[in-house]
């Protein structure tokens, strides 16, 4: 009798499958040859961001600031022009205020060089207002300078997103685990592919005596441009899903194939309850046409490194 198994496994890999979204651009542009002389400047820009993001999340608007030229501009997404490193210190403290929490993720798409002092450097930005609250992104584009040997933000400008990313399953990646109301574990990895366009899934369950594993692939279907989700078990059942999102919820509505030729048809659903725990439900379940009752949610966290 495998195939309880089966029917759980599939299942738990669609819940553990938090997928890319609209085609997650590419990775930073790899400097042709004769452009090594910006390799220092190219870490030195990307320092710069990335204490621009923590400077954000410790919500110090003075050290915030800092990150710009003395006449810099923050051009934000609702279309404001913020100028001056004091207006945007007072822009900033008035906007920390009155949110007790930040989260910032700063994702460069590319960099390029105008100049040895000036650059522009494009991406997403990601905030996150407290643990539990939806995430929001805006594309920016920000015109670099180098002055007293720091490099700073002449100009930052933000515009709204369209669709979704892979950068909005990036918290995803590293290891997971469950535990069934059936008992079965279930240990999960997720990692970037090279060019961070989609997010390889390897998981294994293990029920009793009975161990199952296989592995995902996470990405945008160029033919669709939706976010698709293609799984493969060890023993030969195959499954695919289609993502779709609603604030922090993904519902995946899955389609799989069993080893012995049964068809499994569900929708699943996945909840971020905070950087390191979601949870999983499958519903609307039918196998051959039959109807099978609804599962109950199931808590995921995330397995912490040991420093």
């Amino acid at each position: 009798m495998k195939r309880p198994l089966l029917l759980f496994s599939l299942m738990s890999v669609a819940m553990l499958s938090e997928a890319s979204a609209q085609e997650a651009r590419s990775k930073p542009q790899v400097p042709s040859a004769g452009a090594d002389a910006h390799a220092k400047d190219r870490t030195a820009i990307r320092d710069t961001l990335a204490s621009l993001a923590k400077a954000f999340e410790a919500r110090d608007a003075k050290k915030l600031a800092a990150h710009w030229t003395s006449e810099g501009e923050h051009q934000t997404v609702r279309g404001e022009t913020v100028r001056g490193r004091d207006a945007l210190e007072q822009g900033f403290g008035e906007f920390f205020a009155v949110t007790p929490e930040v989260v910032a993720e700063v994702r460069s798409e590319s960099l390029r060089f105008l100049s040895k002092d000036s650059a522009i450097d494009e991406g997403v930005v990601t905030i996150r207002k407290g643990s539990t609250a939806p995430a929001t992104r805006a594309r920016y584009r920000a015109l670099l300078v180098r002055e007293d040997d720091r490099w700073r933000l002449a100009i930052l400008g933000e515009s709204p997103e369209d669709g979704v990313s892979i950068g909005d399953l990036g918290w995803l990646i590293g290891e997971w685990k469950s535990t069934s109301g059936g008992g079965a574990d279930i240990r999960t990895t997720y990692t970037w592919d090279a060019n961070q366009k989609f997010i390889h899934v390897q998981f294994a369950i293990k029920e009793g005596d009975r161990a199952l594993s296989g592995k995902q692939v996470i990405g945008v279907d160029p033919a669709t441009g939706a976010i698709h989700s293609w799984t493969f078990e060890a023993n030969g059942g195959i499954g695919e899903a289609d993502w779709s999102r609603d604030g922090d919820h993904w519902v995946l509505a899955a389609a799989a194939t069993l080893p012995d030729g049964g068809t499994l048809v569900q929708t699943n659903i996945l909840t971020r309850v905070n950087a390191d725990t979601f949870t999983w439900q499958s519903t609307e379940r039918t196998l051959d046409d039959n109807e099978l009752p609804d599962l109950a949610p199931v808590k995921v966290t995330r397995i912490k490194s040991e420093k």
